[in-house]
């Protein structure tokens, strides 16, 4: 067996050869099989060879009889139990089925229990709970962001912000009228007598219930299933509510949700609670129906707390009844499906496959009684050439160490302490097992490009670098390398000493040193993650998993990083919350094309997170992604652009990503891309919606109401979006712009007419004559009055200076 030598300093540095190897075993096995075959055989071992193939023919009939009575015996149990059996398959996948649209109904409460909240915390809206007269414009802007919210998520069929001390509801919905309305003009009443009785309610738990809703247009009566989630802190001395966010969630969407994974078997679904209620229409019968008095309800609420399945008449239809246990609401989701659409092709499929069985047990006996004698020899063949790869196997103790080591690194096999140690000694490790240890993961850096490079050369470089960390470990340990096979190695370090005392500097100058010679050898960069020290290497086998995670967090530092295990496990301790304000600016920043700034905003969020778990970065990334390809598309759609660089999925999976850079790179690049793309398909545009909001203010200068807001309104465009464009383009902010005017207004006004102060004040758009002479004497440094006469004056002179020319 050859070696592959890297001479240096430490000594020779071996790795085997994979394919010389297999050239070995080759031979071994030619040798071995000539071995066996050559030679004058006896008159005693040609009889011996007859009475084995005698013996062998016996043995095969009576296996082959064996099969027979054996496949028979089966296919008469199989024959007689394939009806249970087919119904517990559709058990096993409507169970299935039930427990993910259980888990999409708990993400949906999850998400509306989530948003109820923060529509109470929103500073914005707050206003809305708290004054019992807000200000007309902290009324636009509040129902503006409320509808916001309801937009942002397609299953929320309205939201309700209840004013306990003006009784009054700020309603945003899908189907009845949006606005402000009373307790008494509410067109949900059963929300008013809930809030009455909001004792009697959970706060973020669904209240399933139904009311009439008018069409406002067709004037039509529609009965409306919603599922109402709760939220209020603000309770008075009478005890009652002094406010209150109610998210209703559409009953069509839990509907939808239970339907889109139904089976193609005429599946029917609904949800009852433990009473026996029904929470979601079943297409028959209305939300809230009381399904207690049927038969199999009666059973499935007899089990109260268990899945299972039953078989009994629904709607007069003999069916198999599927039934998960109470979840965290205390639902029950059951499903329904007719029993012949379930056993329609086992009838069908049980004589075919009698017949099936029966031909081929035929078949079979026939050829065996004629094969039997020729089996004999190849069957003799394998068996020598298996004494001879057990030979091999024995010759090999290399392989069969490195697939133990690895099989107890991924848990696939366990020990006890003494039969571990016993093995260790059996393939010459010596590794002490009660002695102090650490576990190191050598990861390769680049690992894609070398492939590209090395190729079939990596399993060799890998064994180089086992070499190297154990001979440059060997002073102060006893080392084993594992080859775990992708990018990276296992090192596990024994101390030669049982008490064994190191310091993390000592533990850094030899991890760079063997970082330096595996570039000086091999010209590889490597990166190392670190286990703490352990009391006994047996720990270090559990250790793998950690090492893995903690070797991730080389996406923040880089290659060639060291990386200590324990300071990246200790992140699991914080808590990660996502940067919902930042990732709205980012959103901003891209709708107008501010590259820089949604640049800067996506690296704070990037870099927030490497201070948490690898999980904490995949799901934020993953989030940005979706995020902003989310951006792309409604840009897409807005402007007609033919933009069609999008984030690839990939990035978010990080499968193949190494450093951060390598993320970044792509979303820096798409944002780049996407200013280009709106920068030229705006520039025209811009020109004329300014001229618009020149005109808006113009006409509408005299109107106490104009503002930005209601310019926005009319334009139907974001407040923000305009103000910055106007102000891009202008050099001057929209309520500047509109102070001038009024004020350019009034000083004509002064100058040309005789009306009074605050005569100008209200004609120019001013909401009092004492603001209007504060502001005007802040733009021109004196009174209207004091305006007027100094005018007056100079045109005086003027006029004196002409006639006198």
């Amino acid at each position: 067996m050859h070696n592959v030598n890297f001479h240096g300093e430490f000594g020779v540095y071996s790795a085997f050869s994979a394919l010389e190897l297999s050239d070995s075993i080759a031979s071994r096995i030619k040798l071995g099989y000539t071995f066996f075959t050559k030679g004058g055989e006896t008159d005693s071992m040609i009889l011996r060879n007859q009475e084995s193939k005698f013996m062998y023919r016996n043995i095969l009939l009576s296996i082959v009889l064996s099969i027979v009575i054996t496949l028979l015996v089966s296919s008469t149990i199989l024959y007689v139990n394939f009806d249970n059996i087919a119904l517990k398959q559709v058990y096993e996948s409507d169970s299935n089925s039930l427990l993910q649209t259980s888990q999409e109904i708990r993400t949906i409460t999850e998400t509306a229990t989530s948003l109820s909240f923060q529509i109470y915390r929103d500073f914005v809206i707050s206003k809305l709970l708290f004054y019992d007269k807000p200000d007309i414009y902290d009324v636009q802007g509040s129902m503006a962001q409320l509808n916001l919210y309801r937009l942002a998520m397609p299953f929320i069929d309205s939201i309700y912000v209840y004013n306990g001390t003006s009784e009054l509801f700020y309603v945003s919905s899908n189907n009845f009228q949006n606005g402000i309305q009373t307790k008494a003009n509410l067109g949900d009443p059963g929300m008013v007598d809930i809030l009455d009785h909001f004792q009697d309610y959970i706060p973020f738990l669904p209240v399933p219930r139904t009311f009439k809703s008018t069409n406002v247009s067709t004037l039509q009566t529609t009965t409306v299933g919603i599922y109402s989630y709760l939220c209020y802190d603000a309770i008075n001395l009478n005890n009652s509510l002094n406010s209150a966010v109610v998210v209703n969630i559409s009953e069509s969407f839990f509907n939808k949700s239970l339907k889109k994974i139904a089976n193609n078997r005429a599946s029917n679904e609904f949800i009852i609670n433990k009473e026996g209620i029904l929470i979601s229409t079943d297409g028959s019968n209305p939300v809230l129906s009381n399904y207690a008095d049927k038969s199999y309800i009666q059973k499935i609420i007899a089990n109260a707390s268990s899945p299972g399945y039953l078989v009994d008449n629904v709607n007069e239809n003999l069916s198999l009844i599927s039934y998960t246990a109470p979840d965290s609401l205390g639902w029950r989701y059951v499903r329904t499906t007719p029993y012949t659409i379930i056993t329609k092709e086992i009838r069908d499929m049980r004589l075919k496959t009698i017949y099936i069985s029966l031909s081929i047990l035929l078949l079979g006996l026939l050829i065996s009684f004629f094969m039997s004698k020729r089996l004999f020899g190849p069957i003799d063949k394998v068996i020598r050439s298996l004494k001879t790869l057990e030979i091999e196997k024995r010759d090999n103790l290399q392989i069969l160490r490195q697939n133990f080591l690895r099989n107890i690194m991924l848990g696939r096999d366990a020990y006890h302490p003494q039969v571990l140690k016993s093995k260790l000694t059996y393939f010459g490790s010596k590794i002490t097992i009660d002695h102090p240890s650490l576990l190191l993961m050598v990861k390769i850096d680049k690992y894609e490009e070398n492939i590209r490079t090395y190729k079939d050369q990596l399993t060799l470089l890998r064994y180089a670098i086992m070499n190297i960390g154990t001979e440059i470990s060997s002073s102060t340990f006893h080392a084993e390398g594992i080859d775990m096979g992708d990018d990276h190695i296992l090192l596990l370090l024994s101390a030669k000493e049982a008490d064994f005392k190191w310091e993390p500097v000592d533990y850094t100058e030899l991890l760079q040193n063997m970082q330096a010679s595996i570039s000086s050898f091999i010209k590889l960069s490597v990166s190392i993650t670190v286990s703490p020290l352990q009391d006994e290497a047996i720990t270090c086998f559990q250790l793998y998993k950690q090492l893995l995670e903690a070797s991730y967090h080389r996406l923040f530092r880089g290659h060639g990083c060291i990386i200590w295990s324990d300071e990246i496990i200790a992140y699991r301790t914080k808590e990660y919350k996502f940067p919902s304000q930042k990732e709205k600016q980012l959103v901003d920043c891209l709708m107008t094309g501010d590259s820089e700034e949604a640049e800067l905003l996506y690296t704070d969020i990037v870099n927030e997170t490497s201070l948490y778990p690898y999980t904490v970065v995949h799901l934020a990334i993953s989030h940005l992604t979706l995020t902003v390809n989310n951006v792309l598309t409604t840009i897409n759609k807005n402007n007609a652009l033919a933009f069609p660089l999008y984030l690839d999925a990939a990035v978010a999976s990080l499968t193949h990503v190494e450093t951060i850079e390598e993320i970044n790179a792509q979303f820096i690049d798409v944002f780049k891309q996407l200013q280009k793309k709106l920068d030229e398909k705006r520039s025209s545009k811009h020109v004329e919606l300014i001229k618009k909001i020149n005109d808006i203010i113009d006409r509408d200068y005299a109107n106490q109401n104009l503002s930005l807001n209601s310019i926005a309104d009319e334009l139907a465009m974001s407040s923000i979006y305009i103000s910055r464009l106007y102000k891009q383009h202008t050099m001057a902010a929209i309520t500047d712009v509109i102070q001038d005017v009024r004020m350019n207004k009034s000083k004509d006004l002064l100058l040309n007419s005789s009306l009074s102060v605050a005569e100008i004040a209200e004609k120019t758009g001013f909401t009092s004559d004492s603001y209007f002479y504060r502001l005007f004497k802040k733009y021109n440094g004196i009174t209207p009055n004091d305006f007027r006469k100094q005018l007056k004056y100079e045109n005086t002179l003027q006029q004196k200076g002409i006639e006198e020319r």
